[in-house]
């Protein structure tokens, strides 16, 4: 009986996380923005080859056996408003665009037009990857499943959920000019407590697993805030602000908070490694608990700090590696420039990576105490509860 109750809770809570979500998608893509260009219209849609009319390129060995040069080509347009269409579109091959095709090549396109003018023209983006990314879903997802079983299961749906919250919430309301910290924010403490919900329920461990992440985020945010407001950076630093400046023009009564970006990309980039490191230190103090209930709160927390410092080495190892991985492209560049070390370090893009790898492992660093401490003090209420 009390076990079929635990699961009705637990359905329920799933139930109502998943309306929360379904509520706040709907609001943010309840009405499309105005622009104030109303002439031009760009739109992706995908193309097919008919035929290649004519191609000269040369390869190009001073850059690595690139292609450089053209091609002419007879291609249909497969969706969108012009579907059916047959248009000649110029096809230019060089290092940062080898999209060499082939007759019956499927390609992604824009297409420009202008309704003040006849016609509308196609330029090349890529080819179109749609059958290979469903491949490695599905591969993906298989093998998930296969070692994970249900909990496999659970864990994609919760990452689809994470992904519908970033894509379909965090983006569009975004767009509609709110705060990007304060909707990161909450959009990683809803992805935090529906992930453990769906998997382990309503328990102590999940609600101390939940905490703890909070608390972590809240952490890992607060430090990048303030590291790049003495840095001087923000999201106006990045490559990308530019064309959001830009972008932010042609929204009728919207201005883009683009500063808040580069605090935003911290959060969710930690948000994973932080919540495993949550869940683990919450799993290993619940399994101490129930193999020796006489142990104390103070016990039971020295046993999650152990379990978590051998934890700490290899998961900031994992998080500085990957934030370095992202900005290797950056450091090569900074390095074959001949730059002093002082020139490095007081590069804004340099400074940014840094801060993105220290906040995240302080995120996961501070995980460690906070939920050993939620955790321990959670389980001691009960055992003295029984007593």
């Amino acid at each position: 009986m009390k076990k079929t109750r635990s699961t009705l809770i637990n359905v329920i809570a799933v139930l109502l996380l998943a309306a929360l979500l379904a509520a706040g998608v709907c609001f943010a893509n309840r009405a499309k923005k105005k622009e104030y260009n109303r002439y031009y219209t760009i739109d992706y849609v995908l193309v097919r080859v008919e035929k290649v009319l004519y191609e000269s390129y040369t390869v190009d060995d001073d850059s690595e056996h690139a292609l450089r040069g053209s091609q002419s080509l007879s291609v249909r347009v497969l969706t969108g408003r012009h579907k059916g269409d047959v248009m000649p579109v110029t096809n230019y091959l060089g290092p940062m665009h080898e999209k060499l095709a082939k007759q019956g090549t499927v390609l992604t396109v824009t297409l420009t037009e202008d309704s003040r003018e006849t016609g509308y023209q196609i330029s090349v983006v890529n080819y179109d990857f749609t059958w290979l990314l469903i491949i490695m879903l599905v591969l993906f997802a298989a093998a998930v499943i296969v070692v994970g079983r249900r909990k496999g299961l659970m864990s994609l749906i919760g990452l689809a959920v994470t992904i519908a919250a970033l894509v379909f919430f965090l983006i569009p309301m975004w767009l509609k000019g709110y705060k990007a910290i304060p909707l990161t924010l909450i959009v990683c403490l809803y992805v935090a407590v529906f992930c453990f919900t769906l998997l382990g329920g309503v328990t102590r461990k999940t609600v101390s697993a939940m905490l703890g992440t909070a608390l972590c985020v809240l952490v890992s945010g607060a430090f990048a805030l303030i590291a790049g407001r003495i840095a001087g950076v923000s999201g106006m630093n990045m490559s990308e602000a530019e064309w959001l400046l830009d972008e932010s023009k042609t929204l009728e009564g919207v201005t883009l908070n683009v500063r808040g970006l580069f605090v935003s990309g911290i959060l969710i980039a930690s948000l994973g490694a932080v919540m495993d490191v949550a869940m683990s230190i919450a799993s290993s103090v619940t399994e101490i608990s129930e193999v020796d209930p006489s142990l104390s709160s103070r016990d039971l927390f020295r046993s999650g700090m152990n379990i978590g410092r051998d934890m700490i080495g290899t998961m900031t190892n994992t998080l500085i590696l990957a934030f370095t991985g992202s900005s290797l492209n950056l450091m090569i560049i900074m390095f074959a420039a001949g730059m002093q070390p002082y020139q490095l370090f007081n590069n804004d893009d340099f400074i940014m990576e840094i801060i993105r790898a220290i906040a995240g492992s302080i995120g996961l660093v501070t995980a460690v105490p906070f939920t050993a401490a939620v955790a321990s003090a959670a389980f001691g209420r009960k055992k003295a509860a029984k007593n």
